[in-house]
């Protein structure tokens, strides 16, 4: 930037000259001229770079953070500036308390699984005692189902059946006896038979008459009372076993929901210590630290750069602390800052050439990959009346190599623009005269005069001719008007009023001769 500094103060001041001496354009004789003030216009490739310094960085870098939950010593530390391969040990911490926090975990998960198994084998036989109570219970539904069908169906009908055929036979038994009663009376009247025998028929009689209104008596006491309160025991029978059923039932149920209850709370608590256990061993395992991309060792957060002095073996860090930082040296950049006259000349994707002390002679190929769209300040510090510049990002296409480190100085040639066969002239050959702009042509006399052209594209040494010469031409390259030696401080500040910004390729202008 020193150099286009430079340069451009050196073409404003030739300007500024030009512009006090400049008449009306009149052929002057104050110099006399040589092959070496002279230059042939001529057509050629111009090509239109941009030029910064800048610093060779890493596109992305990783930071190494403890995952681990709490506070956590640093018992180990690999050495700053190491480089490191992806997966290796760069820190490690204290281990000591989540030891002994997985060895209590282990104990308590393994008597939660006990507890399960136990839990588990309770279901089982509670399942099967509750089959066994509810098929008991149906059972026993069945019996008194069938106990009471049995006697309204069957033993109450044969029963009374029973009854109905004893009056039956005790009044066959009655009518007989009457029978022998009446005709032992006749006989004893007739004196056939003795009196005794007579008193003998009519006990008989007696006796028969009683078992009759006895059976008489029995079923009217079945229909009245036997039956109805026999039929009722067994549908209370029925009934209290239907409850019973239901009963057994809502205990099955509800034990076997305690028992369940008691294996998903087992089986929780045995996941939970589970989870905690792998959780711990996991953290156990993020206790030694290892490198997430291959590159260099730095200590701590280089956005915070007075945290650094904390990272050290025996100091304390808590998760999200950065540690180390490690750039990802597989992709490189060279960040440079842009003035903002020049920002608008840059875009994403323009080819770039990376030259650096480290390595002469080695050119490295990379493009442009970011263009801040924000603008700052050199000094981190500056003021809002400081030159605005914009960060730009340049990304390293090729390395050809190259151990490459973080932090090496770069220059960087950004290619803005090439055109090939353009009639193109130095640019010291080139005045201004207000908005025109024009050189000074020898002809083959050796005269000069003032032609006004019109210019494109320009770089550090030549600008490209759109009008007003021809291939062949020979143009001065001093303003022939301007008293040799004479310079001004007012023409020492005077600004170039081109409004193209150097380049930074192209050859050294060559005159005739050289």
């Amino acid at each position: 930037m020193k150099t286009l500094i430079w340069t451009g103060s050196a073409l404003a001041i030739v300007v500024a000259v030009w512009l006090w001496a400049a008449g009306d354009g009149a052929a002057a004789t104050d110099h006399t001229e040589g092959t070496e003030s002279v230059y042939t216009v001529s057509r050629g490739e111009l090509v239109v770079t941009l030029k910064e310094n800048g610093t060779l960085v890493a596109k992305e870098s990783k930071k190494v953070k403890p995952e681990a939950r709490g506070e956590a010593k640093i018992t180990w530390l690999i050495e700053e500036g190491t480089l490191v391969e992806e997966g290796d040990v760069v820190a490690k911490l204290d281990k000591e308390k989540l030891v002994e926090a997985v060895e209590s975990l282990e104990l308590e998960n393994t008597q939660a699984k006990t507890a399960l198994e136990t839990a588990t084998t309770e279901l089982e036989i509670q399942r099967t005692d509750n089959l066994t109570s509810v098929e008991k219970a149906e059972m026993d539904l069945e019996r008194a189902r069938k106990d009471l069908e049995r006697y309204r169906d069957g033993d109450a009908k044969q029963e009374r059946r029973g009854l109905t055929i004893k009056i039956k036979d005790m009044e066959t038994n009655l009518s007989r006896a009457k029978k022998r009663l009446e005709d032992s009376t006749r006989l004893v009247e007739q004196n056939y038979i003795k009196r005794t025998e007579l008193e003998d028929h009519q006990l008989e009689y007696e006796k028969s008459l009683v078992q009759r209104d006895g059976a008489l008596l029995d079923l009217e006491l079945f229909d009245k009372y036997t039956f109805p309160i026999s039929l009722a025991d067994k549908e209370v029978a029925v009934r209290k076993a239907e409850r019973d059923l239901d009963t057994a039932k809502k205990r099955a149920k509800s034990q076997l929901g305690q028992r369940e209850n008691s294996v998903a709370s087992a089986q929780e608590r045995v996941n939970k210590l589970t989870k905690q256990l792998t959780d711990r061993r996991e953290q156990l395992d993020k206790m030694d630290l290892t490198a997430p991309v291959p590159g260099i060792v730095f200590y701590g957060d280089p956005s915070q750069p007075w945290m650094r002095g904390e990272i050290r073996i025996g100091s304390s860090v808590w998760s999200g602390n950065t540690i180390i930082t490690i750039p990802d040296l597989r992709v490189m950049q060279v960040k440079v800052k842009v003035h903002e006259a020049d920002i608008n000349k840059v875009a994403v994707g323009q080819k770039v050439h990376i030259t650096m002390d480290t390595y002469p002679g080695k050119v490295l190929e990379a493009e442009v990959t970011r263009v801040a769209q924000i603008a700052g300040t050199r000094d981190r510090w500056g003021d809002d009346n400081e030159v605005k510049v914009f960060d730009v990002d340049t990304t390293l296409t090729d390395t050809k190599g190259l151990d490459l480190k973080p932090g090496i100085s770069a220059r960087v040639e950004i290619f803005i623009d090439r055109k090939a066969d353009v009639l193109h002239v130095p640019l010291q050959s080139v005045g201004l005269d207000g908005e025109v702009q024009y050189c000074y042509v020898v002809d083959v006399k050796g005269a000069h005069e003032r032609r006004t052209i019109e210019v494109g594209i320009s770089n550090d040494n030549y600008v490209e001719v759109l009008s007003g010469l021809e291939v062949g031409d020979r143009v001065l390259l001093y303003n022939p008007l301007l008293p040799t030696g004479t310079v001004t401080d007012e023409e020492q500040t005077t600004k170039d009023s081109t409004g193209e910004t150097n380049g930074m390729s192209g050859a050294e202008p060559q005159a005739e001769g050289q």
